[in-house]
């Protein structure tokens, strides 16, 4: 295949620097050459989808299909799945359980903040009336534990014990890392796709924010099909009594066990099915 493309740069004369001009130019001339790599990528992505459908080599599910076609989903090269997605972002709910606290005292301080003021105000108008020092002190405490936005925020399910979320994001971290999941749901089935942040076409934040966490349209899913089977690996329990003689066969041992181990963070559930993405889009 044969690429033919040109380049326009626009340059312009500036008063500055040495050389500013022409750090302008490139600019302008790497945006270009950006522009069309994308369109190109673009039309070579439906060449590639065409030529899959027309050899036969990419199953297609849906809702009206997913019971009959989801027999055929172990021999299939390539599988296109149409659905309503979640997006899925650890980053963001690690940053959520990390300030959990903060926000829920800032959720009840607003949330609040009129009755909060209208008792302040209340207590600035009876101290006048009150010529007992220690009465003023005691209204003064009743008003600031009826103030207090700590309070308020346990009381309304909205902070919860330090340590608790601490450990928690800790246990994310070490399982999940950064990933962004796209998730689609069919039926019984649910097909999870690892994407990689930098191969987005858009930022992660703005696609949530245009379609929604849970995406009111259906989307398209393309990719390779890497894990589909329900049975679970058998790790058996394995010889108590056998101790490794061999370094290689120590670390074997510690990778089998860690295999365990993180199947229980982030293994996969049943009537789960793991691809590998090669496209996610939706259709005009």
């Amino acid at each position: 295949m044969s690429y033919q493309g040109s380049t326009t740069e626009k340059e312009e004369e500036q008063r500055g620097p040495f050389a500013s001009g022409r750090v302008m130019a490139d600019i302008l001339k790497s945006e270009s050459g950006t522009q069309e790599k994308k369109y190109l990528h673009d039309y070579l992505y439906t060449l590639f989808e065409k030529q899959l459908r027309k050899s036969g080599k990419i199953l297609s599910l849906s809702a009206e299909n997913i019971n009959e076609n989801i027999k055929q989903i172990d021999n299939a090269g390539f599988i296109e799945v149409r659905g309503k997605v979640v997006f899925n972002d650890i980053n963001i709910l690690k940053s959520t359980i990390e300030n959990f606290n903060k926000l829920g005292t800032a959720m009840a301080h607003i949330t609040n903040f009129e009755a909060i003021e209208a008792i302040n105000q209340q207590l600035k108008t009876a101290e006048k009336s009150i010529k007992d020092r220690n009465e003023k002190a005691r209204l003064r405490q009743k008003v600031k534990n009826l103030t207090n936005v700590e309070k308020l925020a346990r009381d309304q399910g909205l902070n919860l014990e330090d340590n608790y979320l601490k450990n928690l994001a800790f246990v994310l971290n070490y399982a999940f890392r950064d990933q962004f999941v796209v998730q689609m749901s069919i039926e019984r089935y649910t097909f999870s796709a690892d994407c990689k942040r930098e191969d987005l076409r858009e930022d992660e934040h703005l696609l949530v924010r245009k379609y929604s966490r849970l995406a009111e349209k259906e989307f398209v899913l393309v990719g390779t099909i890497t894990q589909s089977s329900n049975r679970s690996t058998d790790h058996g329990e394995g010889n108590e009594t056998y101790e490794p003689r061999h370094l290689k066969e120590v670390i074997m041992s510690l990778a089998e066990n860690l295999s365990v181990m993180e199947s229980e963070f982030f293994g996969k559930v049943v009537d789960e099915i793991i691809v590998d993405p090669i496209a996610l889009y939706w259709e005009i």
